[in-house]
C-alpha cells in the first residue's frame, strides 16, 4: 500500500469575528457607584443616548458587549495605547447601530486590513449581546498586533 502525503496549508478567512455578552446586573452594580469608570469606557454621547432610555444601564450592558466584541474580532483584546472609548456605536440615520473607531484602535484595524465591517446588538432586561464581523483586504493577512501603535485621528469604519 502507498502512502499518500497530505498538503494541508493554513489560508486565514478573510473574515473576523467576536462576540460577547454582558450581564445588566453587573453593569448597573459597577456603574451606578462609580461615574468616572462609565466615562472611561463610554463617548460623551453614548452616555447620551444611553441616559435617555428607559433603563439607560441595559443599552450600557449592549454598548459594553459591542466593545468587548470588536477586541475580540482584532484578536487583541483591550491592549496596548487601546483606549475603550477607540469603539463607538452610533445611531445611523435609520437607527441602526453604525460603529467608528478612533486613534490606537483604528490604527490597528488599518494595518490589519479591516475594509468593512458588520454590527449587531441585542438586549433583554437581564443581558446585552453584540457580534462584530471584521472583512480583511483581499489577500490581508491579520496582524499579529505587538508593541504600540502609532497615534492617528484616522475615522476607519
Amino acid at each position: 500500500m502507498g502512502s499518500r502525503e497530505k498538503n494541508l496549508s493554513f489560508d486565514p478567512a478573510p473574515f473576523r469575528i467576536g462576540i460577547d455578552l454582558v450581564e445588566v446586573g453587573k453593569v448597573r452594580k459597577i456603574f451606578e457607584r462609580r461615574e468616572a469608570v462609565r466615562e472611561s469606557i463610554f463617548t460623551s454621547e453614548e452616555l447620551r443616548c444611553s441616559w435617555e432610555q428607559k433603563d439607560p444601564y441595559v443599552c450600557l450592558a449592549a454598548l459594553l458587549a459591542v466593545k468587548e466584541a470588536l477586541f475580540k474580532a482584532l484578536g487583541t483584546g483591550l491592549s496596548g495605547e487601546m483606549d475603550w472609548r477607540d469603539v463607538e456605536v452610533q445611531r445611523g440615520t435609520s437607527g441602526t447601530p453604525v460603529l467608528r473607531l478612533w486613534r490606537k484602535t483604528a490604527q490597528l484595524a488599518q494595518e490589519m486590513g479591516v475594509v468593512k465591517y458588520a454590527l449587531s446588538l441585542s438586549h433583554t432586561k437581564d443581558y446585552g449581546i453584540a457580534m462584530v464581523l471584521l472583512e480583511l483586504a483581499a489577500g490581508q493577512k491579520p496582524l499579529t498586533p505587538q508593541g504600540s501603535i502609532p497615534e492617528t485621528d484616522l475615522n476607519l469604519i
